[in-house]
């Protein structure tokens, strides 16, 4: 008896086991709230990391480009006659032969000058004459500091961008001798102004600047106007060059506040682009967050007591029912219970339960209309991607035709254009049919024919009646075409080959680009192979290639899309697989 009365009370009671099943649930749970917090915040620092790296890569490419451009028209300039004649001869010219001289380089410097919004001014040093010539006048007398602080003899190490005086410059002397005294020197120089103002607006995150800084001549220009937070960050990225780093993402200390720091060296520009952000951009409201967690485990105990107590009575019975509920909702038939008429803790539990089973159903609906939708955004979003830089070529090359007077050609370069354009613009239909896609890149290809003339040949097969009027998803086959030009055959010397054609294969439709580019190598096709079977997982990637692949699988499915192998012409080639189908314009 004894004995019996002794196990009762070593035995716990089930308000005990319940209150022990709470903590036992609960601390793993606040456990990993925690460190799901603090994984978010390693999340959003990799997130805004990958971003600022992103916008440092973009920013920095345009700002080579216009440099770059800058500096591979100056060679041209420097080779001009009239420029030549005044810096050499120019004394023993007469006024109307001096004045129309410097009238027709001020037209040519006019031209380099609206190349770019970052040109602040052009301007020709001619000693010879003591003058100066601009875009639009020409000075008396020539600055001879700047003049001699943009020659190469005064330059131990050459660089493409010369800065004197918070100023810089991209320059070129005659002759271009760096032992020698120039005859004249042609300098751009570019708004800093606008340069601080653009790099303010790299970065797009509040309180984050960036800057370009340059250590071998230790210049800099920068969104930021604390001397003093420059001066850590260039000595940061003077040991990062010293260890050979030349780009990377780190956390680092400016000023005693913590900063997020991306960073990536430009060998054209022989300079670090930094962005920085304060990590209490980041950290900072996920900090507030650690106090509402402390306050809801507080509040989950007195709830824990209060269900615990309120659940002690237990009837096996409904426990049954509820259970055998749950095994048919696990199996996929969620249908609510038949309540009866209770007035204890069960009639809760079917009342939640009933409530839980409409509220999943419901659920499973909208998640499946949000599915549809989602995939109907990313094809809108894929599809939208216009290169713009295809836009500013068509300008520049319809300003040369104009400018050689080849007017026909011009108009009909206009046509291309505008047909190219309003097709890539339409948003009223994600598929068209098959022979207008053909006819778009048709007109891509007349586009590309003005642009390279006759030296690349593109040969399309007949288009079969029977499939022309099918359906396909829009702009599917321009960006491999353009692929083509871009990568494979633009470069090469004595042109290149283009062979589109198609085969139908039951309901299905194969479509093969292949070309005569020798740039790739059979490692090169099995990594972009590679990146065609990865690419659902990297979003991130959005290379033409890449988006027509996961267009095409968003439409049809996961065994359609695009597969590369090696050409017969000795390059690319690019299967397409097509799900034919009818659809509505």
């Amino acid at each position: 008896m004894d004995i019996q009365k002794s196990t009762r009370k070593n035995r716990l009671t089930i308000f005990a086991k319940l209150m022990l099943t709470f903590v036992a649930v609960l601390a793993p749970l606040y456990a990993l709230t925690l460190i799901i917090n603090e994984k978010g915040a390693q999340s959003i620092r990799g997130e805004i990391a990958q971003s600022i790296g992103s916008r440092n890569d973009s920013y920095l490419a345009v700002l080579e480009m216009e440099v770059e451009r800058v500096a591979r028209m100056l060679p041209e300039y420097v080779a001009d006659n009239d420029l030549m004649a005044l810096s050499t001869t120019g004394s023993a010219m007469n006024d109307y032969e001096k004045i129309d001289n410097i009238r027709a380089i001020q037209r040519r410097i006019n031209l380099i000058k609206y190349n770019s919004t970052y040109i602040n001014e052009v301007r020709a040093y001619i000693p010879l004459l003591k003058r100066t010539i601009l875009s639009s006048k020409f000075d008396t007398d020539v600055n001879m500091e700047e003049f001699e602080a943009l020659q190469l003899r005064n330059v131990p190490e050459p660089e493409l961008l010369t800065f004197w005086n918070d100023r810089l410059f991209v320059a070129m002397q005659y002759p271009t001798i760096p032992d020698r005294r120039a005859t004249f020197v042609v300098g751009v120089e570019f708004s800093t102004d606008k340069l601080r103002r653009s790099l303010g607006g790299t970065i797009g995150i509040p309180e984050g600047h960036a800057a370009l800084l340059n250590v071998n001549r230790n210049w800099t220009i920068a969104s930021e106007s604390d001397p003093g937070k420059i001066e850590q960050l260039r000595a940061y990225m003077v040991e990062r060059m010293q260890r050979g780093v030349y780009t990377g993402y780190e956390k680092l200390a400016v000023n005693g506040i913590p900063y997020m720091v991306s960073y990536k060296y430009s060998e054209l520009l022989s300079s670090y682009l930094v962005s920085y952000v304060p990590e209490s951009y980041v950290t900072g409201p996920l900090d507030k967050y650690q106090y509402w967690i402390l306050g809801v485990s507080v509040l989950s105990v007195f709830i824990v007591l209060f269900f615990s107590m309120s659940i002690y009575r237990m009837i096996h019975r409904p426990m049954k029912e509820l259970i055998v509920s749950f095994k048919r909702m696990r199996i996929g038939e969620i249908t609510p219970m038949a309540s009866p008429s209770r007035h204890d803790e069960f009639d809760y539990l079917y009342k939640a339960y009933n409530e839980t089973a409409v509220h999943l159903k419901t659920l499973i609906q909208e998640n499946y209309e949000q599915k549809i939708h989602s995939q109907r955004s990313e094809l809108k979003r894929l599809q939208s991607q216009i290169n713009p830089h295809f836009l500013y070529n068509c300008f520049f090359v319809l300003c040369r035709l104009i400018k050689s007077e080849d007017l026909e050609l011009a108009y009909r370069f206009c046509l291309y254009v505008g047909d190219y354009f309003q097709f890539i613009t339409r948003d009223d239909s994600d598929e068209v049919t098959l022979e207008t896609e053909m006819k778009h890149v048709r007109t891509y290809v007349d586009i590309q024919i003005v642009c390279y003339g006759d030296r690349i040949q593109v040969r399309f097969d007949e288009l079969d009646r029977d499939i022309a009027d099918r359906y396909v998803p829009r702009l599917i086959m321009q960006p491999i075409v353009e692929n083509v030009y871009k990568h494979a055959i633009r470069a090469m010397v004595s042109g290149g080959r283009v062979a589109i054609h198609m085969e139908r294969r039951e309901s299905d439709l194969f479509v093969y680009v292949e070309d005569s580019g020798d740039g790739l190598t059979d490692r090169d096709i099995e990594l972009l192979n590679r990146r065609l079977t990865l690419s659902a997982h990297h979003i991130e990637d959005t290379t033409g290639i890449i988006n027509v692949h996961r267009r095409i699988q968003i439409m049809y499915g996961a065994d359609y899309g695009l597969a590369m192998s090696r050409s017969k012409l000795g390059g690319l080639k690019v299967t397409m697989r097509l799900a034919l189908t009818e659809g509505e314009d």
